[in-house]
């Protein structure tokens, strides 16, 4: 059944949706030998699919993984400079895979927490773009104790990088430690720009000394050590890409979403 090129290339993992059209743009796809355009569709069951020449095969099963990002560790692979032992796709052995794991947004070498790792680039889309509502939790110990008033100034949105204002869906303290002068900060954001939540802390007077992940949608970093990951299940995979519109709203989805199956591979114990 013909589907349009770039679901095709982001169900093979090359990358997110939005990438692969860069990359039709680009004229280094070609159906059959012929330089494809956007709106252009294949059937890959009759058809020759390459991206610079090399035939693109979509994986049997697609790989989900929630990873406990350390510190030190990076999320760019697109670096050809940085030390592969320092990126995070590193941390996850899967014996006899040949899977092109990329991680879903990202988090900066000093932060630490929840990353999920996939071969799917529909599913980075859905979890990236922000059409489509999915909040993230993070633990930021700051110096000093944000007021009422500063935490109601992240919600109601703060200037950063020159943008539109940046905005929290929620922002609490949650322990203070007087003989540091420090303080537990949770923050719920929607968006996922650069180190947004160290600058926005920073914007209103307390810099960021320590910042964990905790949660991207309904799954958190529980019962995962440091550099620990696991294979998400199926429901887990359907309730991350759930419908998350407002009433009356159109639907954030434009297109029918494949079930997710767990890979055979061995978890990490």
């Amino acid at each position: 059944m013909p589907e349009r090129l770039q679901k095709i290339l982001a169900a093979a993992g090359l990358a997110s949706r939005r990438k692969c059209e860069l990359l039709i743009r680009a004229g280094r796809v070609t159906v059959d030998g012929v330089i494809a355009g956007i709106g252009d569709q294949a059937d890959t069951s009759s058809q020759r699919v390459c991206v610079d020449g090399v035939p693109v095969v979509k994986p049997k099963r697609n790989v989900y993984i929630a990873l406990n990002k350390p510190r030190g560790y990076i999320c760019t692979l697109s670096d050809p400079h940085q030390d592969s032992s320092r990126l995070v796709t590193a941390l996850v052995a899967l014996p006899g895979s040949q899977h092109m794991l990329r991680p879903v947004g990202r988090l900066d070498m000093s932060s630490e927490g929840l990353v999920f790792l996939t071969d799917d680039g529909e599913f980075i889309q859905r979890l990236t773009h922000p059409r489509y509502h999915v909040d993230k939790c993070y633990l930021a110990t700051v110096k000093g104790t944000p007021d009422a008033a500063d935490l109601a100034g992240l919600c109601a949105g703060v200037h950063i990088d020159g943008g539109p204002l940046a905005r929290a869906l929620s922002a609490h303290v949650l322990k203070t430690f007087a003989d540091t002068d420090t303080c537990d900060v949770e923050v719920v954001l929607e968006e996922g720009r650069n180190r947004q939540v160290r600058k926005m802390l920073d914007a209103i007077g307390h810099p960021v000394l320590r910042l964990i992940r905790t949660r991207i949608g309904p799954i958190t970093l529980r019962g995962l050590p440091s550099a620990g990951w696991r294979h998400l299940t199926p429901t887990e995979c359907d309730r991350l890409t759930a419908d998350r519109s407002a009433p009356g709203e159109a639907p954030a989805h434009d297109r029918s979403y494949q079930r997710y199956q767990k890979p055979r591979q061995e978890r990490q114990s």
